[in-house]
């Protein structure tokens, strides 16, 4: 190297806890000069007078992902698109980045490097620098401290595929959680590297990474290409959960890629469109109480049935699936709904005395609910797709077993609605809250070509979380979102040992007396998350009432955007869908221990509260303390 060559390296030397290996080689524009490993990721460093092109950009990443591409530590290996491209440039050279790398000066290299968010313990940076200092013999190993012994350290060294997968991985999985940022299971990373020629579906039981990996699929996707990124769902709060994990896998291009509900989504479309819509809650629930005071005398009386199944039969099964007539809702398959047999006749009567004046209130006020802000997104990109400047390079979709017919034709559509489309769909059909779903391929989205891919092992929760979430029965057959046989929790393979998971029957005069001391007793570490889950909305306010009065800082789940440290976050349910916690407190009541013996719409009732209670209880990683409320 030159003089000023070593010296931009050794302004890293003095910071404590760097680690840098040197190519022995004379570094040249298209090569990789070195490689440094601290506390905030791993860097592939170039030294470089102009930006490259984008072919050498591609070369430099391929290469940089090559040298990491089969390290192991601790029995987990590294995922290579965590490593950043830096392009060290000429003094005065103005620090960016686009996504792809970042580029720095003498002046800023340093503060760029270490004031980056931390994304590695001290303990796993030096494991990763002792496996590459005794592997890469053509680099030379530097650091400040005190350097690591190879030979201590268990570093696991390089492994082909059918090692790894063989290898325990009990090591791998006793480790902080946030460590998935970097290193993942091979069969996870896998999935992340995987290449599809089309819309592709991830769908395995709770626990088994499958968001995580799609978000590493972004990142790995985002940094080699410059187009723009959609990340949606139907839950509302999901998106910022799942932005603040993909802002620490890939910071420099966060302005590229979007989170965002799909009903926030859309409307904001159709505004960016002007297309008018009027979507007004209160206009919405007043066409339905106007309906159903003439068709709920009779509708109440359908075994186990109460206002809000038939609200969703509106828009769940009529609305959600764009039932234009009579005669095709007489024949559309009612998924999830099954317990309550609809003849021909009783259809009729839906139609007729419920659906029909529900909507005619609406028109009649010029008045919008959500399901027609999705039509009226769809017909819109089906008539003008986006644009060079709306598009994008990549969509993906979690939960979305809990998707209508019509939402998956809308974010197919937004992916350019074609057999090549960069899709991808993530989901669960056991995890399904919201009746009345479909199939993939009912919504005009094809899997053809094997891309479909089920995830097995539970990465999440503790044996004694899993155990407990496994007895709870909540369908023993579900589908793989397209039609064929799903896996479900029950048969899941666990990979963390202890853990703890307890249920208490308690009446409701004492429960507002039980939970505060529950989560005080739990002993919970202060920088944990803690999820006190229910069933309801309505339940949320209650219970945050009673943690305050006692004593305990909380705040709604949804309202919480992750600049609030705030140890304990109440929400519902849905509002948890997708999220994880060390500890979960859930209040509920407790499902009927022989759903096939309950007549219609009690058993879809009370499949319903079985799949809520896995959904909440699958959300533990650590703890769980279960309420059954009772008189």
């Amino acid at each position: 190297m030159t003089p000023d060559q070593r010296r931009f390296l050794a302004g890293l030397l003095t910071v404590r806890g760097w680690h840098v290996l040197v190519d022995r080689g004379s570094p040249v524009p298209d090569r990789i000069a070195a490689f440094a490993l601290g506390r905030t990721g791993v860097f592939a460093l170039v030294f470089c007078d102009a930006l490259p092109t984008s072919t050498d950009v591609l070369k430099i990443r391929g290469d940089a992902e090559q040298t990491f591409a089969r390290f192991v530590v601790g029995g987990a290996q590294f995922v290579p698109h965590s490593v950043d491209i830096v392009l060290l440039m000429p003094r005065g050279s103005r620090a960016a980045a686009d996504g792809r790398y970042l580029v720095v000066d003498e002046t800023s290299f340093v503060d760029t490097l270490t004031h980056r968010a931390k994304r590695l313990r001290a303990e796993r940076v030096s494991e990763l620098a002792a496996t590459a200092a005794e592997k890469l013999s053509t680099h030379s190993y530097l650091c400040a401290d005190d350097a690591p012994q190879p030979e201590a350290v268990d570093a696991g060294g390089l492994f082909d595929q059918d090692d790894l997968r063989a290898d325990a991985r009990t090591a791998a999985l006793a480790r902080p959680f946030s460590d998935w940022m970097t290193f993942l299971d091979p069969d996870q990373l896998s999935l992340v590297h995987a290449t599809f020629t089309g819309p592709a579906r991830f769908s395995g039981p709770a626990g088994t990474g499958k968001s995580v990996v799609a978000l590493h699929r972004m990142a790995h996707f985002a940094k080699r290409s410059p187009g723009r990124l959609l990340f949606t769902t139907f839950v509302r709060s999901l998106p910022t959960y799942h932005e603040r994990g993909f802002a620490q896998l890939a910071p420099h291009t966060v302005d590229r890629a979007q989170f965002k509900g799909l009903h926030a989504w859309a409307t904001a479309f159709l505004r960016r469109r002007r297309v008018e819509f009027d979507l007004d809650n209160a206009a919405i629930k007043d066409a339905f109480s106007k309906a159903w005071r003439g068709a709920g005398g009779v509708l109440e009386r359908v075994e186990g049935t109460d206002r809000g199944y038939w609200k969703d039969e509106i828009d769940r099964v009529i609305k959600g699936r764009r039932v234009t007539d009579l005669a095709a809702y007489k024949r559309v398959k009612r998924v999830g709904r099954e317990g309550i047999s609809l003849r021909s006749s009783r259809r009729q009567f839906v139609w007729e005395h419920l659906y029909l004046p529900y909507q005619e209130v609406l028109d009649a006020q010029q008045v919008h609910d959500f399901n027609d802000v999705i039509s009226l997104a769809v017909d819109e990109l089906r008539a003008r797709p986006l644009d060079s400047t709306e598009a994008y390079s990549m969509v993906v979709v979690d939960e979305v077993q809990d998707f209508t017919l019509t939402q998956l034709q809308l974010v197919h559509q937004i992916a350019g609605g074609d057999s090549d489309a960069q899709l991808l769909l993530v989901g669960d059909g056991q995890q399904q809250v919201y009746a009345g779903g479909c199939t993939l391929s009912e919504a005009g989205i094809p899997l053809a070509g094997g891309r479909g891919r089920v995830l097995r092992t539970n990465y999440r929760n503790r044996e004694a979380v899993l155990r407990y979430s496994q007895r709870i029965d909540a369908g023993n057959t579900v589908d793989d979102l397209d039609g064929g046989a799903g896996v479900i929790l029950r048969d899941s393979d666990p990979t963390l040992s202890d853990g703890h998971a307890e249920d208490v029957h308690v009446s409701r005069r004492d429960i507002d007396r039980l939970l505060p001391l529950a989560i005080r007793e739990a002993q919970i570490r202060p920088d944990s998350e803690v999820a006190v889950i229910v069933n309801w909305p309505n339940e949320v306010f209650r219970y945050l009432r009673v943690l305050r009065r006692a004593g305990i800082d909380a705040i709604a789940l949804e309202n919480d955007d992750g600049s609030q440290v705030v140890p304990v976050k109440v929400g519902t349910v849905r509002r948890a869908k997708g999220m994880d916690f060390a500890a979960v407190f859930h209040i509920t009541e407790e499902p009927p221990s022989d759903l096939a013996e309950l007549p219609g719409g009690a058993r879809d009732r009370a499949e319903m509260l079985a799949r809520q209670l896995l959904v909440a209880t699958s959300r533990a990683r650590d703890y769980l303390w279960v309420a059954y409320l009772s008189d």
